[in-house]
């Protein structure tokens, strides 16, 4: 359902870079991604994001690393659209959040939740990214699984470590959730290493919050 038109799209675009602000198009299929991507491309607007970007092909992967587009994907719907996609679009899975080839062809991934829609839970989207299953059968297209500190870094606005002048914004947690899942002979990762390494972000206990170095509970 294309909601705004390619030449609306144009239009709307414009009148953002004319007032120095980016802008993010919602675009949930490929066919979608197609018209937000030339609309970003022909206005030649920075900083761009696409919102969902939950089916591409290789050439809109492409195209976003060549344009610098930010895919926001919220993994947590693949969890629920796992059977779906594979209904409606049989053989077409393949190009469902493919957050490994976004990773690796250099584009920038920011991971949400899209709440209300999906739980507003930072660890359901990371334990989503990293094992891809919502139940017993082994994830779905385990060569698009992220290890759990890629999944944090896309998270956290790409910022993985605390450093002298940066944000202060940090979680105390109970243990380290983030160990890298060992990879099978395959070059995949083990399907219950990745499982169990969901599991624990999943059941990660944050014992303190603090907001800009000062303590939640003090504001």
């Amino acid at each position: 359902m294309l909601s705004v038109g390619p030449e609306a799209l144009r239009d709307a675009l414009t009148r953002a870079k004319a007032q120095g602000l980016s802008a993010a198009v919602h675009a949930i299929g490929d066919a979608a991604a197609q018209v937000a991507l030339d609309a970003i491309r022909t206005v030649g607007i920075e900083r761009a994001r696409i919102e969902h970007a939950q089916m591409l092909t290789d050439d809109d992967i492409d195209a976003m690393a060549a344009l610098g587009v930010t895919a926001s994907v919220q993994p947590a719907h693949l969890l629920d659209d796992r059977d779906a996609t594979e209904a409606v679009w049989p053989g077409h899975g393949i190009q469902a959040f493919r957050l490994r080839d976004l990773l690796d062809a250099g584009v920038p991934l920011a991971l949400g939740s899209d709440a209300p829609v999906a739980p507003l839970d930072p660890w359901l989207a990371m334990a989503a990214a990293v094992h891809r299953s919502a139940d017993e059968r082994p994830g779905w297209h385990p060569e698009q699984q992220l290890q759990p500190r890629e999944a944090l870094a896309a998270s956290t606005d790409g910022i993985a470590s605390l450093q002298v002048g940066g944000v202060g914004d940090v979680v105390l947690l109970e243990g380290d959730p983030f160990a890298d899942v060992p990879l099978g002979a395959d070059g995949l990762m083990v399907d219950a290493a990745a499982r169990e390494a969901a599991e624990r972000l999943r059941e990660t206990a944050v014992r303190e919050t603090f907001v800009a170095g000062v303590p939640s509970l003090a504001r």
